[in-house]
């Protein structure tokens, strides 16, 4: 089918740099029916108005005679409330294909075919016999008027421009309120001659506008913005694929909260006429004529608000204040409920019918301004779907008018109404919310095609070395938390790419907007010259991209070997495989051989990360993207795994670390790109990253190299002022002496789980104000020494003192009174509260009043007691860095800030003893190298008394006094940090000869390996 282009655009000889929707100016100098239509032909417009005009016909009819269905059928009000209902519910599980139909082949011809379905089913209506009979037709008929709500507004949006579209919108809608004449006519054709056969004559007029739609042409979707880009994709791009659209779709944020509107308002818009006519013949006993007039003024007063609605639309538009069009839905839900109430409060039949037609106003004023938004603010390839999804929201809320009928039924009429206008109203709040987003998503909706083409474009012009992955403009958001800001990121087919950046940066979003775990709000990524930027995790693995996530990728509950069985679902049923990939990931990570029947929950932190990389590498990836490559890992497995990682590179696959520890990231790079808050901030050879202080840098522990003083108060509180110091207090620390007194002592402690000793005859003793370092392998067992120390799990032998008293039997929360406090590996937080709100939970314990009673009343104890926690949360946000998130969600936290706002958690407790597990996992090389300062200071202010778990040895040998080293459980070592790093078994079964493995932080470390790129044996 031919296509027809715009007048003024076929005229153009030149093509001028493209304007955004909301900078075009209006018409000037036109006729008014063409300022209407922006100066395109009236023709479709009028075609569609015609269609959706005698489509109203069936829709009002069954509307106005509910009350004759109702008895002839012999059913309840609730009853004949359901058929129609439940019919349109069916209904709505066409809507979505209807609409991807809409976005696959012509659209005018699916318009036709919809008005023919439902005109047949409209005299089917006047013949059924039987109840059963009434649903299936009224169901065929509702799948025919889809068209009208996603097929009609996306062939609109599409044969005008968009400084039209409201007026093009309220002439279209007006065609609704304009067929409640077949109101009246259906209740004087009852009259005369029996409700059947008002549905059959009504239905005539819908094949004589079948002829007319036939000479409609289809219009190139997207054409109204671009004419020519649209026409390049439409001979160069394919469809979009459903759960892409979708996914597309719902990253539209005006859409998702126009749609949560929409599911409240479809609880009374969908069957509002047939509880008009229920009402009036409950309330005031109106028979089917008068309930026609009722009907008649309900659509009069609809058409009024579509004037109305429009008028303020078109000036919103023109005016460039195209947020306005979703304050503009808003209000007039609003509206639409103020109308309902007073229809239920007023006592006066008369008073009730005017009440009614004047809450129809809102009814019809949202509409231009709704379908306006909606056409504005989705790709224009996916339109048809866009409104499909309206439907089916609106529809999913008209199953509560099934419900609010019943519920009229037993407590009336009255109350029931003025139940619906609460709901109603509560849509409007909703969908006024939207107007912060609007301006943003129009403009993207806008680049969308043009961003995708471009990078098309720029790819066939790229250089001999092919580019695996492109991304362009990149934009994430959590919500109302945007993450990315237009990265721009490029990896060659064959090379490895260091990925790093601060804490937060946003380095994780990347690697799981490339795989589709998120989806942008903005940008295109392209992957082997495929368009994936909305492409879900399922089809990028199809493709031949695998993530592993940072953390414990892990199911805990389940085998090692089962692991590793669902890790290889790209070729579930391939047996052979599974057992030779098995057998791959066994050679790579002996331990996992070893443990294959053991639940993974067992596993150490360490052996957990080496499963979920195993299960990685299992599915052969051509884009292999490692988030967090040396977590939690020991310098002996660091080194096998780089070593591994170089040897799948060498077997063709790309890959993309995203690593803390500089000096292991670019180890294994040879280029990388750096970013910082959302955008890039560098990006060349790795190397040259090193000769930039002004990237790498400290961004939360800000203060750790400054210089000053300090003193902690002699009543153990610490002012503001004292609080400051910890960051800027003298940093030559002085070691207990030999004689301090020992704080905590494990003795011949044992722990076994079922056949496996995981902490053998464990001797240690940390005295006061000693910083001790626990190392060892993964597996080691220090984790679950700090378990049994903590009591979270109970120890087979042995004792374990703090301060001289026994705790081998208490509980956790009797230890953490005599002052032991610890982190986790992972840090256990509170995901839905903000940073200050979780430290202060922290602070509970040291409330000086907890009385429920005195806080609800909001007593002076009570206040005086919160103040003094708030007081102590500022101080602890300022010490660790963490001002600027301050009142984000923890769940939106990065695993590096997660873990200093354990530390601050710990810190809250002001313990004596403090165990710490993995404090710099997750943290950002320079940041790591700043931690180790600001433990002392902290310990040195304090006086707390340390043990460190940690896999960071330049952190440790800065921080420790003293050093045990485990094995199997066991210690085998322990001393000096010195004495033990040089003991021969230390060095043999945990630090291996990598010394990139060994010094991940550190300058020279960086720079000793990035520079030369050595490969120490």
């Amino acid at each position: 089918m031919k296509t027809a282009k715009p007048k003024a655009k076929a005229k153009t000889a030149t093509r001028k740099p493209r304007k955004l929707i909301t900078e075009q100016p209006p018409p000037k100098r036109l006729g008014r029916l063409a300022a209407i239509t922006g100066g395109e032909s009236i023709f479709p417009l009028a075609v569609l108005f015609g269609l959706n005009f005698v489509d109203e016909f069936d829709r009002l009819a069954f509307a106005t005679l509910t009350p004759e269905l109702r008895d002839a059928f012999n059913l309840s009000d609730a009853g004949i409330t359901a058929v129609g209902t439940l019919s349109g519910v069916l209904t709505l599980l066409a809507a979505l294909p209807v609409g991807w139909l809409g976005d696959r082949i012509s659209r005018v011809r699916m318009a036709i075919i919809s008005a023919a379905i439902w005109g047949t089913m409209s005299i089917a209506t006047g013949l059924v016999p039987a109840v059963w009979a009434l649903f299936i037709v009224r169901f065929i008929a509702g799948v025919g008027r889809l068209s009208n709500e996603s097929i009609h507004p996306s062939l609109l949006a599409d044969y005008y421009p968009p400084s039209a579209h409201p007026s093009v919108f309220r002439i279209h809608r007006f065609a609704n309120p304009l067929a409640g004449v077949a109101g009246i006519l259906a209740g004087l054709i009852t009259k005369a001659f029996g409700w059947e056969w008002a549905f059959i004559l009504l239905s005539i007029p819908t094949f004589l506008f079948i002829i007319t739609a036939a000479k409609l042409r289809e219009p190139i979707r997207g054409q109204s913005i671009d004419m020519e880009l649209a026409e390049k994709i439409h001979a160069t791009e394919g469809t979009v694929p459903f759960g892409e659209a979708r996914r597309q779709l719902y990253n539209v944020r005006t859409l998702r909260r126009l749609w949560t509107g929409a599911l409240l308002l479809g609880v009374g818009w969908v069957p509002i006429g047939a509880i008009l006519s229920l009402y009036f013949e409950n309330v005031y006993n109106y028979d089917s004529a008068e309930r026609g007039i009722v009907t008649f003024l309900e659509n009069a007063g609809v058409a009024v608000g579509l004037l109305i609605g429009g008028y303020f639309a078109t000036r919103v538009v023109r005016s460039n204040a195209t947020q306005h069009l979703a304050t503009i839905t808003g209000l007039s839900f609003v509206g639409f409920a103020v109308g309902l109430l007073l229809m239920a409060v007023v006592p006066w039949a008369g008073a009730s019918v005017a009440f009614a037609a004047l809450g129809a106003v809102g009814i019809g004023s949202f509409q231009p301004a709704y379908f306006t938004l909606v056409g504005l603010v989705a790709p224009p390839r996916i339109r048809s779907q866009a409104f499909s999804w309206a439907v089916l929201y609106v529809g999913a809320g008209s199953i509560g008018s099934i419900f609010l009928i019943q519920f009229a039924d037993d407590r009336g009429y009255r109350l029931a109404v003025g139940l619906l206008s609460g709901i109603i109203a509560l849509a409007g709040l909703i969908g006024v919310t939207a107007f912060r987003f609007v301006r943003r998503d129009i403009e993207q909706a806008t680049r969308t095609m043009e961003t995708a083409i471009r990078l098309k474009d720029e790819l066939k012009n790229l250089d001999a070395t092919q580019s695996l992955v492109v991304c362009r403009g990149v934009e994430v958001a959590y919500d109302q938390v945007q993450v990315l800001f237009g990265v721009d990121l490029e990896v060659k087919e064959g090379e490895i790419l260091a990925l790093l950046g601060t804490n937060g940066a946003g380095k994780s979003t990347l690697l799981k907007a490339i795989s589709g775990l998120v989806d942008p709000i903005g940008g295109a990524i392209f992957y082997d010259g495929r368009d994936i930027t909305h492409a879900d995790a399922t089809k990028t693995a199809q493709l031949g991209i695998v993530q592993m996530p940072g953390g414990r990728a892990v199911f805990p509950t389940l085998s090692v070997k089962e692991n590793l069985r669902l890790a290889a679902w790209l070729f579930r049923g391939d047996d052979d495989r599974f057992e030779e990939e098995l057998k791959n990931a066994e050679e790579m990570f002996p331990i996992l051989k070893d443990r294959k029947n053991e639940l993974a929950g067992s596993l150490s932190g360490g052996e957990q990360q080496m499963l979920s990389l195993a299960g990685a590498f299992m599915n052969r990836p051509k884009l292999l993207m490692i988030d967090e490559l040396s977590l939690g890992l020991a310098p002996t497995i660091v080194g096998r795994l780089i070593d591994v990682v170089q040897q799948i590179h060498k077997t063709g696959v790309t890959v993309i670390v995203v690593e803390q520890s500089v000096n292991v990231a670019l180890t294994l790079a040879e280029r990388a790109i750096f970013l910082e808050k959302g955008e890039v901030r560098f990006s060349g050879k790795a190397r040259e990253l090193l000769d930039r202080p002004d990237i790498l840098r400290s961004v939360f522990i800000a203060g750790a190299s400054g210089k000053g003083t300090g003193t902690k108060s002699g009543n153990g509180a610490r002012s503001r002022s004292d609080q400051k110091a910890i960051t800027t207090a003298p940093m030559k620390r002085v070691p207990p002496p030999p004689n301090a007194p020992v704080v905590l002592e494990c003795r011949e402690v044992m722990k076994r789980f079922g056949g496996i000793t995981a902490v053998n005859g464990v001797n240690i003793q940390l005295k006061q104000g000693q910083i001790l370092g626990l190392i060892g392998a993964n597996g080691a067992g220090k984790t679950t020494l700090f378990d049994c120390i903590s009591g979270f799990i109970p120890i087979d032998s042995g004792r374990i003192e703090v301060s001289g008293e026994d705790v081998s039997e208490e509980p956790p929360h009797e230890r953490a009174k005599l002052g032991l406090g610890r982190s986790f590996q992972e840090a256990r937080l509170y995901p839905t509260l903000t940073v200050a709100e979780t430290i202060a939970v922290a602070l509970e314990r040291h409330l000086a009043s907890r009385d429920i009673i005195a806080a609800a009343m909001y007593l002076p104890a009570s206040y005086e007691s919160e103040l003094q926690a708030s007081e102590r949360v500022e101080e602890l946000v300022e010490l660790m860095g963490l001002t600027a998130f301050r009142e984000k969600l923890v769940g939106e936290l990065s695993t590096g800030s997660r873990r200093i706002v354990e530390l601050a958690c710990t810190l809250a407790q002001d313990p004596s003893i403090v165990l710490l597990d993995e404090p710099s996992g997750g943290v950002a090389q320079r940041e790591t190298e700043a931690l180790g300062p600001l433990l002392q200071r902290v310990q040195q202010l304090t006086g707390c008394s340390m043990m460190v778990i940690e896999h960071d040895m330049p952190l440790m040998t800065a921080i420790c006094d003293e050093m045990y080293a485990l094995e199997l459980g066991g210690v085998i070592a322990n001393g000096t940090p010195k004495e033990v790093l040089n003991h021969p078994a230390v060095v043999e079964s945990y630090l291996g000869t990598r010394q990139e493995a060994i010094h991940r932080s550190g300058a020279g470390g960086s720079r000793r390996q990035g520079g030369t790129r050595k490969r120490s044996r």
